[in-house]
């Protein structure tokens, strides 16, 4: 793949690439999965009988569901990586399998709430081992095409959309599709190593610890930036088809086109999104798309003519394309192996109580002043998580895996543990956390 006369893949290791194909297959499933329930939003609304309202609520229920996700992260600290991402990549196709034969609203709450555990699990593993495998001054890039394939995942849902119109209950079809996801299982099972940067140690470290021990300012902004984000975006790009096919009566083979087309081409931030996350900066990086994002969604949600929307999704997905690799890495980067994934799984369930809060706002808004308006209002966070980002230090180009003489605090199970009991003297505060290891944290009260 080229860019611009640049080769994408020049500069990636042997090991590189083999963690990027295992990673970028089960990307493209969990893709297509996850994009359904949005792609199909119009249609199972109206067969389900439920009000542009209801959905909102639905929306709400399966993120805050999605919270479980979380015991995946604590799970790949304690015990590893591998395991958890591969029970999380069968869960979900499972839970779509389930939607398919949905007989009410219930039913697929409760369905969507598994694809949505799965989801959160596999996109918070997947980028951690990669993040762990890959090689530093590629990180970024890495973790942009790992997206790029999830977004063709996703962009494979709209291709396929026609085929939810063609009769009343239809869209179940699409859910099911994604049970041939299943067959990346044994093939991951087979291939997939323990990330080499994952060090067991005999004793946990609980992450509130961590916090204690300082992480904590690392920690916080991240969250924040987090459920900032998706307090707007979830809304925002969940209701994109609802908005041009009952609000502004477009053919949806027509909005079906510009989604796929402009879209398709914003996935290319991507690439570009990495690159220059690798080359520029985390922290620039992100602060140019999280304005990119704002103007363009809402310009979208504002609009009504074609030629305003078109560039609108354009800025608004190139603008999220060049957010995923640059926080992804970031995220990564900020947090010591021994709660890398706890730590992420952490940032991703901010996320979730932000779209969780965006989708009850919008329950509560949406019937009283309509979609666009409400969009709107909530686009106002995004503002404030541009503040928030130059909080954070940045990272670019930090090796996470660990040297020899940087694993001494590993031991293997069941000796005893060397994490420190207690700081020199008790007044004495912690040292500043390094992205590299944790400091001593304080004994614990007696």
């Amino acid at each position: 793949m080229t860019l611009l006369g640049w080769r994408v893949a020049d500069g990636f290791s042997v090991r590189d690439r083999r963690a990027l194909v295992l990673m970028v297959l089960i990307a493209f499933v969990a893709g297509y999965g996850a994009g359904q329930l949005s792609h199909t939003l119009p249609f199972a609304r109206k067969d389900l009988g439920l009000t542009e309202g209801g959905m909102f609520l639905i929306f709400a229920i399966t993120r805050a569901a999605s919270l479980l996700g979380l015991a995946f992260a604590i799970l790949a600290d304690r015990r590893g990586r591998r395991r958890p991402l591969l029970f999380a990549v069968a869960l979900l196709p499972l839970g779509n399998l389930l939607t398919a034969f949905a007989p009410g609203p219930t039913w697929f709450t409760v369905s969507q709430s598994i694809t949505r555990i799965a989801v959160i699990a596999v996109a918070g593993l997947a980028i951690v081992i990669l993040a762990e495998e890959l090689t530093p001054s590629l990180r970024a890039l890495g973790l942009g095409i790992y997206a790029l394939f999830g977004a063709m995942g996703n962009g494979l849902g709209l291709i396929l959309l026609p085929i939810a119109e063609s009769s009343a209950g239809a869209w179940r079809i699409l859910f099911a599709l994604t049970g041939i996801g299943l067959l990346i299982v044994p093939l991951a099972a087979r291939f997939l190593k323990e990330s080499r940067a994952y060090v067991q140690f005999a004793k946990p470290v609980k992450f509130r610890q961590a916090l204690r021990a300082g992480l904590g300012r690392h920690f916080w902004p991240l969250a924040a930036i987090a459920f900032l984000i998706a307090a707007y975006s979830s809304p925002a790009f969940d209701f994109v088809l609802e908005r041009m096919i009952d609000d502004l009566q477009w053919d949806t083979g027509a909005a079906r086109f510009l989604l796929i087309f402009f879209s398709g081409i914003g996935a290319l931030g991507l690439i570009a999104g990495g690159r220059l996350a690798d080359t520029v900066g985390r922290k620039p990086t992100t602060a140019v798309a999280i304005l990119l994002g704002l103007i363009g969604g809402v310009s979208f949600y504002l609009a009504s003519s074609g030629w305003v929307l078109a560039p609108a999704v354009l800025a608004a997905s190139f603008g999220a394309a060049m957010l995923t690799p640059a926080f992804a890495a970031h995220r990564s980067e900020l947090f010591p192996t021994r709660v890398r994934a706890t730590a992420a799984g952490w940032v991703t369930n901010a996320a979730i109580l932000g779209s969780i809060t965006g989708f009850l706002i919008g329950a509560l808004l949406v019937d009283q002043i309509g979609l666009s308006a409400t969009i709107t209002v909530l686009a106002g966070g995004l503002v404030i998580a541009l503040l928030l980002v130059i909080r954070l230090p940045e990272t670019k180009g930090i090796d996470l895996v660990r040297r020899k003489a940087d694993s001494a605090g590993a031991t293997p199970a069941g000796s005893a543990s060397v994490w420190p009991s207690e700081p020199p003297t008790p007044t004495t505060p912690p040292p500043s956390p390094s992205p590299g290891e944790l400091p001593p944290a304080a004994p614990p009260k007696r």
